[in-house]
């Protein structure tokens, strides 16, 4: 997409030079947070919500910035004082009421569980208000809060804004693997990000592989902006039964969005041929939502199944957390992903576990607890773009998803316990030990640490 002419922030954006020196903060620490879209939805979401909550724990001061639909309420009144807080409004099912910006909130994935703009469909005169809208709540949190050090979330377009907007404030930006994705699929929108967020201070990232496609992206001169950071599970939420229930059938979760990137239809294929194939009984759950075609298409793949396909819809971490507990399988054969964190919420809550063989998910697993069979890859297919597989690889992929299935059905009927294994990913992969790998980064700002 071409653009005529650039818009005053675009121009910002597009024409930003690093100021090449290196930032330092006098405690206290104040931090404003952002986030481009939605809380809680998302993997970037529910990271966004557990740092304020921990941050606050520690009493920390800080303010939070975030989008939402303009007929949604404030929905974090539980964590933070609504005056702390700052949202851009986004166009909502309800039209009539006002907002900040006229179309639904974008999604850092083109396929989100709520109504969502894609990037790849922006304008100028999309991209010059969206921006202008997130400018303005970003300028009144600086000038009530006056923070001294920023913390954002995704290498897109909010947090090339935060950068350019306030150069001399420290930055630490959360990678997640779903904004460079975005580099790909809205190519017209990369220029006006790459500059920018060359010039932030410090990248936490969840693996090598992750490393490896910034470094492609962006460019960057220097590598020791990186952290390697990981994922972090909730473990006070996400934790084992004490004594494994009796069942008379198997339960197979899936998590993530209803959508094809996901390899949702594939799934449910190898599921029917399964129920086909053997006398086991067994369930399917889906949890999370989606929303037009793709969603509907994936509904009506199930029918018929009602019985033994359940579509759960979007659930809150605790209702999660009870329905991987009561499950024996969960099931990601996602096409493109990092480190899922709810892989991680899966195994601590003790179940086994299948998931595509995306680079650095096996590195990073491995590594924090050790090799074992709890954890199985299926092969992934070769792709013909960022998150669609070559029709002629699809037959085998399916094949894939049965055989892992099997061998998981298998172990579980020899009874091999995981709960010695579920320890050691909380031991491993707590927020706890993740916010202490933050709280390490924001002192690095500072030359006397106010947090221990």
């Amino acid at each position: 997409m071409a653009f005529l002419e650039q818009g005053y922030y675009s121009e910002l954006l597009l024409n930003y030079k690093s100021r090449g020196t290196e930032r330092k903060i006098q405690p206290p620490i104040k931090i404003l947070r952002v986030l481009c879209q939605r809380p809680y939805f998302t993997g970037s979401g529910v990271n966004f919500i557990n740092l304020t909550k921990k941050t606050s724990e520690i009493g920390i001061a800080q303010f939070i910035i975030f989008g939402q639909p303009a007929d949604q309420e404030f929905p974090l009144k539980d964590i933070i004082d609504i005056d702390h807080s700052k949202w851009v409004s986004f166009q909502g099912k309800d039209e009539s009421i006002l907002c900040d910006v006229n179309f639904p909130v974008p999604g850092m994935s083109d396929q989100m569980p709520y109504m969502s703009t894609k990037f790849s469909d922006f304008s100028l005169e999309m991209l010059e208000s969206y921006l202008a809208a997130f400018a303005e709540k970003l300028e009144v949190a600086v000038d009530q809060f006056n923070p001294n050090l920023i913390h954002s979330h995704h290498l897109w377009l909010v947090s090339a804004l935060s950068r350019v907007l306030f150069p001399e404030i420290p930055m630490i930006t959360s990678c997640h693997n779903t904004g460079l994705r975005q580099m790909v699929l809205a190519k017209h929108l990369k220029k006006f990000v790459v500059n920018p967020i060359k010039d932030i201070d410090a990248i936490a990232i969840q693996n090598d592989e992750q490393e490896k496609i910034i470094l492609k992206h962006f460019e960057f001169e220097k590598t020791d902006k990186f952290h390697t950071i990981g994922q972090g599970v909730n473990t006070d939420v996400f934790y084992p039964l004490e004594q494994n229930l009796e069942k008379s059938y198997y339960s197979i979760v899936y998590v993530g969005k209803l959508s094809y990137s996901k390899g949702v239809p594939q799934l449910i294929q190898a599921f029917k041929e399964i129920l086909k194939e053997t006398r086991e009984n067994l369930e399917l759950k889906l949890v999370g939502s989606g929303s037009g075609p793709e969603r509907d298409d994936i509904i009506k793949m199930a029918a018929g199944l009602k019985k033994k396909i359940h579509f759960l819809g979007q659930i809150n971490q605790e209702e999660l957390a009870e329905h991987l507990r009561t499950s024996d399988i969960f099931i990601l054969p996602s096409f493109y992903d990092s480190i899922p964190k709810v892989l991680l919420e899966s195994l601590a809550t003790g179940c086994r576990a299948i998931i595509t063989d995306l680079p650095g998910i096996r590195e990073t697993i491995t590594r924090g607890c050790g090799e074992n069979d709890i954890v199985q890859y299926i092969k992934s297919p070769r792709m013909e773009s960022i998150d669609k597989p070559l029709e002629g690889d699809i037959p085998d992929f399916i094949k894939n998803i049965k055989e892992k299935i099997k061998f998981q059905l298998s172990c579980i009927k020899d009874c091999k316990n995981v709960n010695y294994y579920s320890k050691k990913v909380r031991d491993e992969f707590s927020w706890q030990v993740l916010f202490e790998k933050y709280l390490k980064i924001y002192n690095s700002f500072t030359d006397v640490h106010q947090i221990e």
